[in-house]
């Protein structure tokens, strides 16, 4: 009986090690989107997203985002171009989240 704890407990370790990094990398993605919103915006304020959706594979990503409660809208970002579109009149967002309105 002591042998099958042993692999349980090893894939238990590995599942928690995908799924804790899988997390961590959304986590980091979700604030370099928030950084470069503020960024591309010339804002000191800082960049709440929501409603993110992933699309494009997983490569790209449709949301909204709040500028501590001044500015809104919508954007678009490519993980694999890091390539940014604000508002929904930008083609890359059009292209790539127009249905999502």
């Amino acid at each position: 009986m002591h042998n099958l704890w042993i692999p349980v407990v090893a894939i238990l370790a590995v599942a928690g090690l995908i799924f804790g990094s899988q997390a961590y990398s959304e986590a980091q993605r979700d604030a370099h989107i928030a950084a470069i919103i503020s960024e591309r915006l010339d804002s000191q304020a800082p960049t709440e997203i929501s409603h993110l959706a992933r699309v494009n594979k997983g490569y790209g990503v449709c949301g909204d985002y709040e500028l501590s409660g001044a500015e809104s809208g919508h954007f678009y970002y490519n993980s694999a171009t890091k390539r940014l579109a604000l508002g929904t009149d930008a083609p890359l967002y059009q292209d790539n989240c127009g249905g999502r309105l």
